[in-house]
């Protein structure tokens, strides 16, 4: 084992001396140097340049967040116009399977497609002609 008088110095070159903290102290640095200034004015730019970038990184952020905002109302719109289209499709095919078990097309709530059919033997004779021509021609009273 080492005696206590050994340990002393070893002990003594661990410990830093005082008033020497591992920082450079002021009184070393001349503020008036080219150095120092130059120093300065590339520590002022990247502080600068990291400042810009940040604040773009948010506006960034802020317009997608809105873009996405706007990308998920359309969404929500065109699922709640799919909804009612499912909606209608489904009584449409309901009352045309019901036809042979009493249900007519009247049943069906069109009123979400604007004006709604005012008769069915019109609708057929659309559909018809449709069929021999191609072209569809709608009478209006």
């Amino acid at each position: 084992m080492a005696s206590e008088a050994e340990q002393k110095p070893q002990q003594q070159q661990q410990q830093p001396e005082a008033g020497k903290s591992g920082k450079r102290s002021a009184t070393s640095i001349d503020k008036d140097s080219d150095e120092y200034r130059r120093k300065r004015e590339r520590n002022n730019l990247a502080v600068k340049k990291s400042r810009s970038k940040s604040k773009m990184k948010t506006q960034e952020t802020l317009e997608r967040v809105n873009k996405l905002r706007a990308e998920n109302e359309m969404l929500e719109a065109k699922i709640k116009l799919l909804s009612k289209e499912l909606s209608f499709l489904k009584d449409l095919f309901l009352a045309h399977a019901g036809s042979a078990h009493g249900q007519t097309m009247q049943d069906v709530d069109l009123s979400m497609f604007g004006e709604p059919v005012e008769d069915e033997s019109r609708e057929a004779d659309g559909q018809r002609k449709k069929q021999q021509t191609g072209k569809v021609t709608v009478k209006t009273e």
